[in-house]
């Protein structure tokens, strides 16, 4: 198959929709699939990057006034629609419902190429970093909830990386989507032991106290990902055990959580390691982790928490959005009510403290990342694809407005 992907973010850019994209687009390239994906430029300037069956083309860009080290691409539609007729694509993915949406849809159809889209956000994460202002986040979902609705409308297939988000959008706009997981790379993120040298270069490398447990945190620290919170109910288990709280990540919010660290007391508690290459270091501070803790109550599936859950370690979450699917059920952490500190703390503690607990929830939570294995991903995704060929060859194509 020849498979066209549009996304705003890509490696190097790093964010959890950049990682699950260039999973699926070298997964698939490796599959024998030829893969074109068409993102925004991470140094300004168009350029473009071919390795095998795999080429990304960087389109012109602006920075991303809301992310650190990300960028946007505004989508010229004739520039699109150039790239696709040098490529001919069979079929397009949609990784990008917003500002893509405008232009993208109506793009395909007049290609007659078939149109998947995957829902990595929804409305409530972008009005998630809006002014809390009377009415405004409210007014600014009701009218993303519509656009998406046309968008959706527009699309041959809709794929939700979770059941809660599938469940929001047919609940919304009234669109049955396809769940299937961004998947986990089972290869990179596994338990395992970490020798006493590979301890010691970590401990030297990011200022850790050997002696201490580690409360672990990845990802963005920007607003709608709670970190404070992550920092607020660490200060309150350090406060009473023994442990160390590890952020690993950049955003806006950086300053202000480092702060908060220290009105709290945590002090040489806190590390804060910044951006820490998945490639390294990442999959080792995992497996050194005693627990991993977010706070975030927009995910749509949490990358993140399937990494630490693939290396073993036990989840403290929120219960909100995909968690009770992907940590309660499954056994493989404990959840807080969103903005409950004292919960969380008590959730962490118990973990930190119970070693039968810490290591049921441990073997748990591989268990579950298995079911997301990379391999699954991508075979779902293939049939997927499969039926929108064998339906765009019969005559019930377009089948817009779908299942």
């Amino acid at each position: 198959m020849r498979i066209a992907f549009l996304c705003q973010t890509y490696p190097p850019m790093v964010s959890g929709v950049a990682m699950a994209v260039s999973h699926m687009a070298q997964g698939l390239a490796d599959r024998g699939h030829s893969v074109l994906v068409l993102t925004a430029s991470d140094r300004q300037d168009p350029y473009t990057l071919e390795n095998g069956s795999l080429r990304v083309d960087r389109l012109a860009s602006i920075p991303n006034p809301a992310r650190v080290g990300q960028r946007w691409v505004f989508w010229s539609r004739s520039d699109i629609a150039r790239r696709l007729d040098e490529f001919h694509p069979e079929i397009l993915h949609l990784h990008d419902p917003f500002l893509a949406g405008f232009s993208i849809p109506s793009l395909a159809r007049e290609k007659k190429l078939p149109l998947a889209i995957t829902l990595h956000a929804l409305p409530w994460y972008v009005s998630s970093q809006a002014p809390d202002l009377p009415g405004l986040r409210q007014g600014i979902e009701i009218a993303l909830w519509a656009f998406a609705q046309e968008v959706l409308a527009q699309c041959d297939a809709v794929v939700a990386p979770s059941r809660a988000i599938a469940d929001l959008a047919l609940e919304h706009v009234g669109r049955a989507a396809t769940v299937i997981s961004n998947g986990v790379d089972l290869r990179r993120f596994h338990p395992g032991q970490v020798s006493d040298e590979e301890r010691r270069r970590l401990q030297v490398a990011y200022g850790l106290n050997s002696d201490l447990p580690i409360l672990l945190y990845v990802g963005r620290v920007d607003t709608e990902k709670r970190v404070d919170n992550v920092v607020r109910a660490a200060a309150a288990v350090v406060a009473r055990h023994p442990a160390q709280l590890l952020i690993v990540g950049d955003g806006k919010q950086l300053r202000s959580v480092r702060r908060l660290s220290r009105e709290l007391g945590l002090g040489d508690r806190a590390h804060f390691l910044g951006f820490v290459s998945p490639e390294v270091d990442l999959p080792v501070l995992y497996r050194i982790a005693d627990l991993f803790v977010i706070a975030s109550e927009i995910e749509a599936e949490g990358l993140v928490v399937l990494e630490a859950a693939a290396c073993g370690v036990p989840i403290v979450a929120v219960r909100a959005t995909c968690m009770p699917e992907t940590v309660e059920a499954p056994g493989a952490g404990l959840l807080a009510e969103p903005g409950d500190i004292e919960g969380m703390a008590q959730a962490m503690r118990r973990v930190l403290t119970d070693t039968a607990l810490r290591k049921r929830l441990g073997a748990a939570a591989r268990t579950m990342a298995e079911a997301h294995s990379l391999e699954i991903t991508l075979s779902a995704h293939e049939k997927v694809y499969e039926e929108l060929l064998r339906v765009r060859a019969s005559d019930q194509w377009p089948v817009v407005g779908g299942q």
